[in-house]
Parts: structure tokens; C-alpha cells; sequence
């Protein structure tokens, strides 16, 4: 067998796949929580998704992204605000 076979032959392996017989669909049970994704059954034994997976959706990720571009632009605002030679006026007594 060359490399190639054994890497497949690997990851194969590492899939479990389950098959929901009331709507007669195939699902891997890691990305759906261990349930099916149409009508909720678990199969016994299911593997559960990886730790990481299960954090990556719990993330609201356009709150994060909307928050990064907010800093982004502000940033830039500075930036271009100093560059024009605008100061914040202090006040000294």
C-alpha cells in the first residue's frame, strides 16, 4: 500500500457516521452535537464534537467582527486625525 492509502485509510477510520432510519438520512454525529440534524434522535454510543467545535459556535463571531472594525476605524480615525494636525483642546488653569 503506498502513504497515500494509509492517510485515507486513516481518516476513514476517525469518521463515525449514523443513520437516522425515520428520515432516512446519513450524518456524522460529531458536527451535529451527536443528534440527528432533521429530527433530533441520538444514536447510542455517538461521539460528541471536538471541544474547539463546540466553543467555535457558541461565538457570536459578527458581534466579534463588527467590534474588530469598530477599533479598526477608530484607530484609523486617530491616526488620520493626527496626521491633520487636530489636537484635543486641553484646558489648563
Amino acid at each position: 500500500m503506498s502513504a497515500l492509502s494509509h492517510i485515507v485509510l486513516r481518516r476513514t477510520a476517525r469518521s463515525s457516521r449514523a443513520y437516522c432510519e425515520l428520515d432516512r438520512w446519513s450524518f456524522d454525529p460529531r458536527y451535529t452535537d451527536g443528534v440527528c440534524p432533521i429530527c433530533g434522535w441520538a444514536p447510542a454510543g455517538a461521539a460528541a464534537a471536538p471541544r474547539w467545535l463546540r466553543w467555535f459556535r457558541r461565538v457570536e463571531w459578527d458581534l466579534v467582527g463588527l467590534f474588530a472594525l469598530f477599533v479598526a476605524l477608530t484607530f484609523v480615525g486617530v491616526l488620520v486625525a493626527y496626521a491633520a494636525g487636530i489636537r484635543l483642546p486641553i484646558h489648563q488653569h
